[in-house]
């Protein structure tokens, strides 16, 4: 018998999967209450699948790569579920796949910013 992975199966918790897709678990939780990203629930916990990272990086390309807000990638991928445009085609495939398939770079860990206090002067 031949086992395939299916790629709609959800199997990552949201900390593995924000690492698969290069991103910080926030992101997901927000790509989630705006309908980008729709990942199974157990028990109150999010699972995503492959399928769901990959749409991840795919947004994640749109809005870092080509400066897409998240209103125009929700249009781009109702667009593209109703079969009337593909992402791969309005922009240079090479460069979708590299985000796709996580050859780009992480999504930077930020630092706190200490607020610089100028030294009361004294007199």
């Amino acid at each position: 018998m031949s086992w395939t992975r299916d790629p709609k199966r959800p199997r990552y918790f949201i900390s593995i999967a924000a690492e698969l897709a290069a991103v910080h678990p926030r992101t997901l939780r927000i790509y989630d209450e705006e309908g980008l990203v729709c990942p199974h629930r157990r028990n109150n916990l999010r699972l995503y699948s492959e399928a769901d990272i990959e749409r991840v990086r795919i947004i994640r390309f749109l809005t870092r790569r080509q400066g897409v807000n998240l209103a125009g990638v929700k249009v781009i991928l109702q667009l593209e579920a109703l079969g009337k445009i593909r992402v791969y085609d309005l922009f240079d495939e090479a460069d979708v796949e590299r985000y796709v398939h996580g050859d780009a770079e992480p999504e930077p860990k930020l630092e706190p910013v200490a607020e610089s206090v100028p030294e009361p002067s004294s007199r």
